[in-house]
């Protein structure tokens, strides 16, 4: 009410910087549709507002909507008093309090204006963040490792406490007959983990070499097992992040050479053994868990309804193809967004980062090289083909592996719907071809000589993506919707073509694109300088000297 009255019925200011004037169009348009909207709601409830409140109240509910009516009049009852109330009291007071409110001779609420609502929270959150700094000095620490240890005994103890009470038995599941090659391949699987947790701090390379051999046993054991999909993937998974861990070696910490006292090595000695304790007691109860699980029977599992399902109603034989990109399509074009969300954050960070000025130098043995010794060690910095020297027979292999890459990749995803394959494990091989150029010939040649664009592979997949999932709509369908068609051309012949083919063209091009911008946003670093340092300009004092 004051506000309506002093702008609407009010002296006009004569104080103000600028003259008033009219709001442009554009600015009034939203508020004209908020008004508008209010009117037609008001007038017409039943024809504008009443479908979307049922659909919003029927989940409540929990059943059919007991009868109601939508009306702007519903005579006299007790909502209509109370509002009537407070009307009322809103003119009293602002009839009492015009005057000295209009004369500032009152600068804060009556009765109550000794309470000031802002001080107090401020007060208060001051007060609240000085004992919760202190309580977290006192209990917390900024070091990684004993948050992780804390973490990872509590779940521990979450686990042991019901099987100590509750007790654990096995299975009555047949087992299969043990192999003493499986059995020998997973112990030389665990040798190289063991081996990859000791070394992984100062033998980097060693160690990295000694977890892909884990993860080559993990693909054996896929196949082992029938799981020759999975096991693909797993293989291609494993180059790619074994070259994205060989691109961020070179910018970890170098190893601190300085002895530390005894006291020091003495309690790291007592954390790793403590650390070494923990992590045996995780291993065996992941262990006896998976074996309690894997022994037991599944009759209601969910693996009989895509076994049953894939091939009559999505069309293709690989059910774990059919599951990704049919039955699951909506969850894998969440993952794929969310993969091309992370490349593009990824890029992102990296983009106005500046590595350290030790590790943006070229290696030892070209820095100290003279000038007049005859050697295969080339700069790729100053040369114009890196195909030279120590590197000619790799170069010329690699490069002849492109096309050879994108011939096995076209493979795989054709066949993906029937057979072993896909579009997310063919993109993958395709990447994994692209990556090889940059490792071999560098990052400048490769740039050089081809236009990867992986922004534009990214967003080309995520669009086919959309519309392959838009245009079931189209035709009256759920979004997702997928249909199998066989069609007869005239020189293949009977070609069975399911719609989900383009949603995995989307997939394809998403991971292509993905892959290639985090790894060579790791590679373009290699090839980054330090901004030179801004220095002041020198400013004239008054009497003109420098």
């Amino acid at each position: 009410l004051r506000f309506t009255v002093d702008v609407f019925f009010g002296p006009a200011a004569k104080d103000l910087p600028h003259l008033p004037h009219e709001p442009p169009r554009w600015m009034r348009a939203p508020v004209e549709l908020l008004v508008l909207t209010c009117l037609i709601v008001g007038i017409f409830p039943a024809q504008s507002v009443a479908p979307l409140l049922a659909a919003a109240a029927r989940p409540v509910v929990g059943g059919t909507l007991p009868e109601y009516s939508l009306a702007i009049w519903h005579g006299w009852n007790l909502p209509m008093v109370m509002s009537l109330v407070a009307m009322a009291g809103g003119i009293i007071l602002y009839l009492l309090l015009r005057k000295p409110l209009k004369h500032e001779r009152i600068t804060a609420p009556p009765l109550v204006g000794r309470l000031n609502g802002k001080r107090f929270f401020e007060r208060s959150q001051v007060v609240m963040m000085h004992w919760a700094r202190r309580f977290e000095r006192k209990v917390s620490t900024r070091r990684l490792q004993p948050q992780l240890f804390l973490l990872v005994l509590a779940a521990v103890l979450g686990g042991f406490i019901p099987m100590y009470f509750s007790g654990l038995t096995w299975g009555d599941r047949p087992k299969i007959p043990g192999s003493g090659v499986f059995v020998t391949l997973w112990l030389i699987a665990i040798a190289c983990a063991i081996g990859a947790a000791w070394q992984g701090k100062y033998h980097r390379l060693a160690a990295l070499v000694m977890v892909s051999v884990c993860g080559l046993m993990t693909c054996i054991t896929f196949v082992w097992f029938s799981a020759p999909d999975l096991a693909l993937t797993q293989l291609v998974v494993e180059v790619v992040t074994t070259v994205l861990i060989l691109l961020g070696l070179r910018w970890l910490p170098r190893r601190n050479e300085d002895v530390a006292p005894l006291s020091a090595r003495l309690r790291a000695r007592t954390r790793r053994i403590r650390d070494f304790g923990l992590a045996v007691l995780v291993g065996l109860g992941m262990a006896i868990l998976s074996y309690a699980m894997l022994t037991r029977q599944t009759p209601n599992a969910i693996s009989s309804f895509y076994l049953s399902r894939a091939l009559p109603q999505g069309g293709g034989t690989n059910v774990v193809n059919v599951m990704l990109v049919d039955f699951r399509g909506f969850d894998t074009f969440g993952e794929i967004t969310v993969l091309a969300a992370v490349a593009l954050t990824v890029f992102a960070l990296l983009r106005r980062f500046r590595p350290p000025k030790e590790s943006i130098l070229l290696p030892t043995q070209q820095r100290l090289l003279a000038r007049d010794v005859v050697t295969d060690l080339v700069n790729p910095r100053s040369a114009s083909d890196t195909a030279l020297g120590f590197m000619m027979v790799p170069a010329a292999l690699v490069r002849l592996l492109l096309p050879i890459a994108f011939i096995i990749s076209m493979y795989l995803f054709v066949r993906g719907h029937n057979q072993p394959g896909g579009g997310f494990v063919a993109g993958l091989v395709m990447s994994v071809a692209f990556l090889l150029q940059y490792m071999v010939a560098g990052t400048q040649w490769v740039e050089a000589q081809m236009s990867l664009r992986p922004l534009r592979w990214m967003g080309t997949g995520l669009l086919c993506a959309v519309l392959t999932g838009a245009g079931s709509m189209v035709l009256g369908y759920p979004f997702m919707t997928t249909h199998t068609a066989h069609v007869d051309l005239p020189v293949l012949g009977d070609i069975h073509i399911a719609s989900a083919l383009f949603f995995d063209v989307g997939v394809y091009a998403v991971v292509v694109g993905s892959t290639l911008l985090i790894l060579t946003a790791l590679a373009h670093q290699s090839v980054r300088s330090h901004r030179p340092t801004q220095l002041p300009k020198p400013v004239a004092n008054p009497q003109g000297i420098l």
